[in-house]
């Protein structure tokens, strides 16, 4: 055989087997500000992989879960990219913006900042997948929400649950005008502000909206939760005493639930090894 066609045939056969390798993998956009923009454009959702160096799980999910075939095919359906809170601006606003706690976080959100699915620690390959076609689902029916100009309680939980206070705000007042919002629900949505303020370490605030909860509300579910957060708000605010006694009173107290006692016993427990 020729040489110069056994080599063109060589080079034929290296360029299928990089074709298929480039299709094979998930496409990684460069920065969030790309990948938002991308997914405006073709109203998709995105996947972002909030990750970091040292994790271990990361690493385990790029080698067992990004390389999956199905996790690869349903990805095409959205736009991914990769965010380290530790190396990266976008990566810390982000993970400070949703909460970010371990890694990996895989956060699913829509061009807008609305979340669609929220992913804690390491899943495995096909398991993965669910999770992916839930975003998929949950931008349909955001779009069929956001496409009314009116404000609605499910704008509200929208918005709520992705965070953004201002636009939580502006509805929730709207609302309130129109008296849609009924007395069940407010506990609800004052402790939506108030997580939002307490993750903004606006503990003042915070802890106003908890106070009016225990006060206004305190045959609600949501009662118990505020005083949980109350008592976080402390210790992040620097107090020692306050929240271990405050805690303590609730442990003492018949009426609390048994599953929040077992939360304050942990939080107390902290707070005891952290003095």
């Amino acid at each position: 055989m020729n040489k110069n066609i056994l080599l063109i045939f060589i080079m034929l056969f290296a360029s299928i087997i990089s074709c298929n390798k480039a299709s094979a993998e998930i496409k990684w956009e460069k920065d969030l500000a790309s990948a938002m923009k991308k997914a405006k454009d073709k109203n998709l959702p995105i996947m972002i992989d909030v990750y970091t160096d040292w994790c271990t799980w990361c690493k385990e999910l790029d080698k067992n879960t990004y390389s999956h075939k199905d996790v690869i095919d349903v990805a095409k359906k959205m736009v991914s990219v990769k965010l380290n809170p530790e190396t990266s601006q976008e990566g810390a606003e982000i993970a400070k913006k949703y909460g970010v706690q371990g890694f990996p976080t895989i956060l699913f959100i829509s061009a807008d900042g609305l979340i669609l699915e929220n992913v804690g620690g390491y899943v495995e390959g096909e398991k993965f997948v669910p999770y992916m076609k839930n975003a998929i689902e949950k931008l349909d029916k955001i779009n069929i929400v956001l496409a009314s100009k009116e404000p609605s309680l499910e704008k509200l939980d929208l918005y709520m649950e992705s965070g953004n206070e201002e636009e939580s705000q502006k509805i929730y007042d709207a609302l309130m005008q129109k008296n849609v919002i009924t007395k069940d629900k407010m506990p609800k949505y004052l402790l939506g502000f108030a997580l939002m303020r307490a993750q903004r370490n606006d503990y003042k605030k915070a802890n106003e909206y908890f106070d009016t909860i225990i006060k206004d509300y305190s045959k609600s579910e949501e009662v118990y939760v505020a005083h949980y957060y109350k008592a976080v708000t402390m210790v992040l605010a620097g107090e020692k005493d306050e929240p271990k006694k405050y805690l303590e009173k609730l442990l003492d107290d018949p009426k609390t639930p048994d599953n929040m006692k077992v939360q304050y016993e942990s939080l107390l427990s902290y707070i005891n090894e952290s003095n």
